[in-house]
């Protein structure tokens, strides 16, 4: 006979099995994610202070054709043009009047709302128009409603506006030439994200973050989190054609090889476009705050800082389609929303519910490290070769209220090979997701599909020794990337829009004296069409020591009817404009064309002479000698020699350091 009591027992104890079959079982909250701590290393580098007096810089970039300025977008709704060889800073254009309040506590207090975004056209030049992401107040419909009917606190407006003369350094915006592309509702103040980016592509790429509050969670925010719900616009990277016109509203283009296009006619996009369950202008998804996105001008990869919500801060190499995981991962770990409770990692592996194909970041850090990622570049400039190729960002400030912000790179360059991202990136998904599609199995297997055939490596993280001070000593809030891909720091000593301690801050070696010495070796071969020639030659420049004259040495032999020798502007096996003459005379001859009239007919000589900055031309006209330095340090430089039979140029060859 069994007693009660054991009957009793056994039932509850089959009972509780059944409760921990049925549910899910939350892992343990992880109090210190990830342990190893950031240190110091990489190559010492100077600030250099290049301009003051703004309030909160946050984006800084060049306009096509424009070597001189840059430009810096401060959150208060100014657009500064900043000459980077005087410092002088103009108004560019004065947003100020279109958007919200400032100060969500009130005037002198932090907000992530404001003007913080902008990209110029890859066509400024001819057609003088750039773009715009600003935080303005709500006003009739939006393109794109907040979620499950919530108020909007504000709307994120994207707008185009024009240069009337481009070309001409006093030409500023037209206040009268705007129009907007779209605009989206935003249940709260923050997780605005805000970058603008032209791609690879000639396409416009939107990060906009996930409407805000915390955890991904209240009025505006889907069950799942705004995150994973495809079928709203906040917690994606959009990318969109601003000259097309297929959208909901007529103002935009929705491209056909977007990821997630969907079958049918037009309209695409806006409500309509999101009323199948995925938004038509989704590139990728999954993000908390993607505040700074920006592409590798040499291979095309897309790098995206999402800022974490209690635990981890992570950068991306952001793919077509992809699902970077947010909320149900922070970084490369489970999150768990905690109900009305604080957020936190966990170490479940899977994570419960996890819908596969999510894609770890390519680098991350914890809080003990600081509170808000804030992206940057992938450096590709010249004056520090051994940075070439590192992503460059850093975090807001190591705790809220310290104005600390720390300046990062990571350890390993060149996270994606070269070319390989531009091919699946950008060709690889007209109209067919095909490659997620095959990866729908376990999460590991879209991870080592993603890292083998894209050819994508994580990295560690290394903060920058700064000359004479140990940290930045004030609160990060973005970077700017000039046209000869220097890199600059835009900080304030307030962490939030007022005031006017902004600054920006070139990132310069300890030692500025670069390499004053550079040569080259000329020859048919070095021709783009290599010419058979027995003339050669070599060419010798020495920089002066405050950099304001170039002497230089030309020696040829075995050639005949030289007409012309220049200094043209071009990588390695591409042609490209004059930006100096050397014979006869230093751009003397230059008024009359770019030949002589009457050809040089000695079959061996030197031409030797010293140039300054008034003997520039073509596109560096007026400008300082300086900058055709940093064309040469580049790799962006070539001597071509012209003659009567070779009138492309006969002997040629790269100038080097």
């Amino acid at each position: 006979m069994i007693s009660k009591s054991l009957i009793n027992s056994g039932a509850l104890a089959l009972l509780a099995a059944f409760i921990l079959l049925a549910t899910p079982i939350m892992g343990v909250e992880l109090e210190d994610p990830l342990v190893k701590p950031i240190t110091k290393g990489g190559p010492i580098i100077r600030l250099e202070p290049v301009a003051d007096g703004m309030t909160a810089p946050n984006w800084g970039t060049f306009a096509p054709g424009d070597a001189r300025r840059l430009f810096v977008v401060d959150q208060i709704g100014v657009l500064w043009a900043v000459n980077l060889f005087t410092g002088d800073k103009e108004v560019f254009a004065d947003l100020s009047g279109l958007l919200v309040a400032l100060g969500v506590g009130g005037p002198g207090t932090f907000d992530e709302r404001g003007f913080i975004g902008l990209a110029f056209h890859p066509n400024y030049q001819s057609n003088g128009l750039l773009y715009t992401y600003t935080s303005e107040p709500v006003s009739g419909t939006p393109d794109f409603l907040v979620p499950l009917g919530a108020p909007a606190n504000h709307h994120t407006v994207i707008s185009e506006w024009q240069v009337p003369e481009p070309g001409n350094t006093d030409s500023v915006v037209d206040p009268t030439s705007r129009r907007v592309l779209m605009s989206i509702g935003e249940p709260q103040f923050n997780h605005n994200a805000g970058a603008l980016n032209f791609g690879p592509d000639g396409l416009l790429y939107i990060a906009v973050g996930d409407g805000g509050a915390g955890d991904d969670q209240g009025a505006g925010h889907s069950a799942q989190g705004n995150g994973q719900d495809r079928s709203n616009i906040l917690g994606n990277i959009l990318r969109i054609d601003p000259h097309g016109s297929n959208s909901a509203n007529g103002q935009y283009g929705v491209p056909k090889y977007n990821p997630f296009f969907p079958d049918g006619v037009e309209p695409f996009g806006g409500e309509v476009g999101c009323a199948d369950g995925v938004c038509d202008e989704i590139f990728a998804w999954g993000f908390r705050n993607p505040f700074r996105v920006s592409f590798d001008t040499a291979s095309g990869a897309m790098y995206a800082a999402d800022v974490g919500q209690n635990d981890i801060e992570e950068v991306h190499i952001v793919m077509a389609g992809g699902n970077y995981g947010w909320p149900v991962k922070e970084g490369s770990f489970c999150f768990d929303p905690n109900g009305a409770e604080r957020g936190f990692v966990t170490d479940d592996d899977p994570c419960p519910n996890e819908p596969g194909m999510l894609i770890d970041p390519v680098a991350e850090y914890d809080h003990d490290e600081g509170i808000a990622v804030v992206g940057g570049f992938v450096y590709r400039g010249s004056m520090l070769p051994k940075l070439r190729g590192h992503y460059v960002f850093g975090d807001f400030s190591r705790n809220f209220g310290g104005n600390n912000g720390r300046l990062f790179f990571l350890n390993k360059k060149d996270l994606v090979k070269n070319n390989q991202f531009k091919k699946r990136h950008h060709k690889n998904h007209h109209g067919k997701n095909h490659h997620y599609k095959n990866y729908r199995g376990k999460n590991h297997h879209y991870k080592n599909y993603h890292h083998k055939h894209n050819r994508v490596k994580t990295s560690e993280i290394t903060e920058f020794m700064i000359t004479g001070q140990d940290g930045l000593g004030m609160s990060l809030l973005g970077f700017g990337q000039d046209a000869r891909g220097e890199l600059y720091v835009l900080a304030n000593t307030t962490g939030v829009p007022s005031g006017e301690t902004g600054v920006v801050m070139k990132i310069s070696p300890l030692n500025p004296n670069l390499s004053m010495k550079f040569y080259t070796r000329l020859s048919g071969a070095e021709q783009t069409i290599p010419v058979d020639t027995p003339a050669y030659g070599n060419a010798f420049f020495k920089l002066n020591h405050d950099g304001t004259k170039l002497k230089f040495s030309v020696d040829m032999k075995k050639i005949e009817n030289v007409i012309g020798v220049h200094i043209h502007l071009a990588p390695l096996g591409e042609n490209g404009p004059i930006a100096l003459s050397i014979v006869p005379n230093t751009a003397g001859f230059l008024t009359g064309g770019p030949f002589v009239a009457e050809p040089l007919n000695e079959k061996r000589f030197r031409v030797r002479g010293v140039a300054m900055a008034d003997d520039l031309v073509g596109p560096l006209t007026g400008m300082p000698l300086a900058v055709l330095i940093d064309e040469i340090r580049n790799d962006n430089a070539y001597i071509n020699v012209h003659t009567v039979e070779n009138r492309g140029g006969e002997i040629r060859g790269q100038i080097q350091r």
